[in-house]
């Protein structure tokens, strides 16, 4: 269980994050929502260690460290080494994650093959389009076999139909491999497509814990209109009013 406690967290002299406090279960997928400047990214850098905090970040009752957890993470801009090739940024992940964990990983070839890579291991990421680089940066950060991943805004910069099917590759992937998985996105569409629960941040109140009410069903079955046009409507009445709050 991911549990954060009597967190703070200041950037440049500010203060982000106050006092927040919630529980995530095991293997559960939880989308962090709000506007820009309300401490979504913040959160995964405090997640990451790139940033001081006080109060307390565990997962499974240990404090989160680079060296104590094995750690995956996507950012917005992908992170593939631009010099080097799709298999090498995957491979060179791999053998640090492994330095660091003494993990044993297994040969990423099979998750090259369901993420369709094959044809483009030998390519540099400026060789790809973006939805293969998309799909490099997953099979990285799957192949690290992570206990806990991180994605901030992975799937902003895709058109309508890639993003479609990267989230579903993304979602196949999860449920073979099930990681504890932090999603921040500025869209409620793919928070209620892909999460189990949402944490809604706002620039003057507390963060808001709420279950999405389309987590039992199907990927499948959450990306029909007449099961997500509901929610979707209730939760972004409820979003705009905690936003535009003094």
């Amino acid at each position: 269980m991911l549990e954060v406690s009597a967190l703070n967290v200041s950037y440049q002299q500010q203060a982000v994050i106050c006092d927040l406090s919630f529980q995530l279960a095991e293997q559960k997928i939880l989308a962090l929502l709000g506007p820009s400047g309300s401490g979504k990214t913040t959160f995964l850098r405090a997640l990451l260690g790139e940033l001081p905090y006080s109060g307390q970040i565990t997962l499974g009752g240990q404090k989160i460290t680079p060296h104590s957890v094995r750690l995956a993470y996507v950012p917005q801009d992908l992170g593939l080494l631009p010099w080097k090739t799709v298999w090498q940024n995957v491979v060179l992940a791999q053998k640090i994650s492994q330095k660091r964990h003494q993990h044993m990983l297994e040969e990423p070839t099979a998750l090259f093959e369901k993420l369709d890579l094959m044809p483009v291991l030998t390519r540099y990421p400026a060789q790809l389009s973006g939805g293969q680089k998309q799909r490099a940066a997953l099979a990285r950060a799957f192949a690290l076999e992570p206990e806990l991943l991180l994605m901030d805004e992975a799937f902003s910069a895709l058109d309508i139909v890639t993003k479609a099917k990267a989230q579903a590759l993304f979602l196949e992937q999860w449920h073979k491999t099930p990681v504890t998985t932090i999603l921040v996105t500025h869209d409620l569409k793919e928070a209620l497509q892909l999460s189990d629960q949402m944490l809604i941040f706002s620039k003057n109140k507390r963060p808001q814990l709420l279950e999405n009410p389309l987590a039992k069903l199907s990927y499948a079955k959450r990306i029909k209109p007449e099961n997500l046009m509901g929610p979707f409507l209730e939760f972004e009445q409820r979003m705009v009013q905690l936003w535009e709050a003094k």
